[in-house]
């Protein structure tokens, strides 16, 4: 696993869908703005798919139930990969080279979403297949927060919110994933992975997370008010 070399700090909300991953790296953004002492550190927000060229393509084989279909799973990780890759060069890197804080809503520990239940050899071949796709572009986050919540309470939260939900956003998938990123964090222990109790409010989430911050900051040489 090939963590951050750079400068700058690499932060990742992530978790199955409607687990308040969106609005937890916007929080987390939000509060590193207010509360940098040097304002020269720049805290960007982006997210994964991408709008770009091959995030296009993801979101619609997605939104489409035909397309989503025939589309073999792999194929679509591997539009996964290219659109994290570029990703990466074009936005992620440069500012984390700078010194600057990048905060991103989703990062390749996503292609968990790939695998079948607790596949250990097909996670390890998704993890290949990102990295060569990535080549010299590869970098992984400091600390990737992920909200873990049951599907079915996943679910309810996203039919609350009025989402339109696509062909990943489903109790039996989610459930799946949601044990994949367990399996996942068992058997890459380098790659950051911190679980945090979504059942629970933003604020009481929110409060485990900014003690992290606090944390990561601090082994960055990075001071905050």
């Amino acid at each position: 696993m090939i963590t951050n070399p750079y400068e700058g700090l690499f932060l990742c909300g992530s978790g199955i869908d409607f687990c308040g991953k969106s609005t937890l790296s916007l929080r987390m953004c939000n509060w590193l703005k207010a509360h940098m002492e040097d304002k020269k550190v720049e805290v960007v927000l982006t997210k994964q798919p991408t709008t770009e060229h091959f995030g296009k393509k993801i979101r619609a084989i997605l939104a489409d139930r035909d397309l989503f279909a025939k589309t073999d799973p792999f194929d679509l990780q591997e539009l996964f990969a290219k659109d994290s890759r570029m990703h990466c060069e074009k936005e992620i890197i440069p500012y984390l080279k700078r010194g600057h804080i990048v905060c991103t809503d989703r990062f390749r520990e996503s292609m968990v979403y790939g695998s079948e239940r607790s596949n250990i050899i097909e996670m390890h071949m998704l993890m290949e297949m990102n990295q060569q796709f990535h080549g010299r572009y590869w970098v992984w986050p400091d600390r990737v927060f992920v909200f873990d919540l049951p599907a079915e309470l996943a679910i309810e939260r996203g039919k609350a919110s009025g989402c339109q939900f696509d062909e990943m956003e489903k109790t039996d998938t989610l459930t799946r994933v949601r044990e994949n990123f367990h399996t996942f964090a068992k058997e890459y222990p380098r790659a950051n992975l911190q679980f945090i109790d979504a059942t629970r409010s933003v604020e009481e989430i929110f409060s485990d997370v900014r003690s992290e911050l606090v944390n990561l900051l601090k082994a960055k040489g990075i001071r905050v008010l």
